[in-house]
């Protein structure tokens, strides 16, 4: 699996295209919001968190003409709550395309980076495609979801 090395989606999807080899474009959906310091005491009054809920994911071959926007229109049908999507790349050694069981068992593994806070080399882009720094560490609340 690869990481996003590049300045644009769809810098990286033409990246992709023209290697040569076959590349899963790997997607991990998510609602990212403001923890509301009042419903959780542990919280510092100065203290700001954010929730961060994976809501689903997806792959698909990556091939010309793939752009951002059809990712979007296709990630609203399945769920339109999603506000934030980690981006990654997966390829087999042998230049074949990744099988839908591969590609599974790297999305389980970005799903569990996220939820430890760790998606250095993957890209963290909104819903209008923009890189967004994640530099924060993740805190687990108690009995719930982490935050970070």
């Amino acid at each position: 699996m690869n990481a996003f090395t590049t300045d644009s989606f769809d810098d990286l999807v033409q990246q992709c295209v023209s290697s040569g080899t076959q590349h899963a474009m790997l997607y991990v959906f998510l609602r990212v919001s403001p923890v509301d310091p009042a419903q959780h005491p542990e919280l510092g009054e100065d203290d700001e968190a954010t929730m961060v809920q994976v809501l689903f994911d997806a792959h698909q071959p990556a091939a010309h003409g793939l752009n951002f926007s059809s990712v979007c229109e296709t990630a609203d049908k399945q769920n339109p709550d999603w506000n934030m999507v980690v981006v990654g790349v997966a390829r087999n050694a042998d230049a074949s395309q990744p099988s839908a069981q591969q590609a599974q068992a790297f999305l389980a593994d970005i799903r569990k980076k996220i939820m430890s806070g760790m998606i250095d080399g993957y890209a963290l882009l909104d819903r209008n495609g923009n890189r967004v720094d994640m530099g924060a560490d993740v805190v687990p609340l108690e009995g719930g979801p982490a935050i970070n």
